[in-house]
């Protein structure tokens, strides 16, 4: 049997706040953005790629309790591939499932 694996790395700024729930089976789960930039044309323009986050349980605790747009983050998980249908067409969707996360930004319970 093959070893493979599925991990990406990112360090970047969240983009919007935590969407958070609770799933049916009582889960939780908190949805963000994350923003990462990287240089192009020879390192003269910047272009900025955006990441859907996808924390849950602890992490999606974590997430709503200090996690706020513009904070500095590194995130370490594994990428999620999915489709979901709009009006008959195939809308393809990728996730990073959260299992490590670090707040850069310095904490907000540090302020309090």
């Amino acid at each position: 049997m093959s070893r493979s694996v599925n991990k990406i790395i990112l360090v970047g700024n969240v983009g919007r706040d935590p969407e958070v729930r609770d799933t049916k089976t009582g889960k939780r789960v908190a949805n963000f953005s994350l923003a990462t930039n990287r240089k192009v044309s020879g390192g003269e323009e910047q272009r900025t790629e955006w990441h859907r986050l996808v924390c849950w349980n602890a992490l999606a605790q974590l997430a709503e309790d200090y996690i706020r747009t513009g904070d500095r983050l590194y995130v370490e998980g594994r990428v999620e591939y999915d489709s979901w249908e709009r009006d008959g067409v195939t809308i393809p969707s990728v996730e990073i499932h959260v299992q490590e996360l670090v707040m850069l930004s310095g904490s907000r319970a540090e302020a309090a």
